[in-house]
Formats: C-alpha cells, structure tokens, sequence
C-alpha cells in the first residue's frame, strides 16, 4: 500500500480484499478458472491462473508473476 510516499505491505484483511476482487475481475475477462470446494468442512476458494508462476524476489517476498505461453507441437 502507498500513502503520501511511504509504503508498507498490505495487512492481511487488505490483501485478501485486493486478492478476492483481483481475482473475481480476472475470472471475467482472461484465463482464470475458479472453483468453490469445501476442505475439512470449511469453504474453500480455488483459483487457476493460466500462463502464471510464483517465485520469490531478492527478499524472499513470493510474487506472482505472467509467464509467456509455451508452443506446443
């Protein structure tokens, strides 16, 4: 999050809301599949991402990032 030039990560409430709405906006116009289950009787969200990776930055800090489509014969 930005506030008059400082940052600071997301609080967790924050970073699922910006998650869950990023997401849902993605469902509608690209590649992502999501799908509702329930896992040890609680409600479970999935989403599948195509043409997305997860990797970790200089810091540690996982990131999630676009990886270009492969061709396959």
């Amino acid at each position: 999050m930005v506030k008059r030039s400082a940052s600071r990560l997301p609080h967790s409430a924050e970073a699922m809301a910006l998650t869950v709405s990023a997401l849902g906006a993605l469902d509608r116009h690209t590649g992502v599949h999501t799908l509702n289950l329930e896992l040890d009787g609680q409600p479970v969200a999935l989403a599948l991402i195509q043409n997305a990776t997860f990797k970790q930055d200089e810091q540690g800090v996982t990131e999630l990032i676009k990886v270009e489509a492969r061709n396959t014969p």
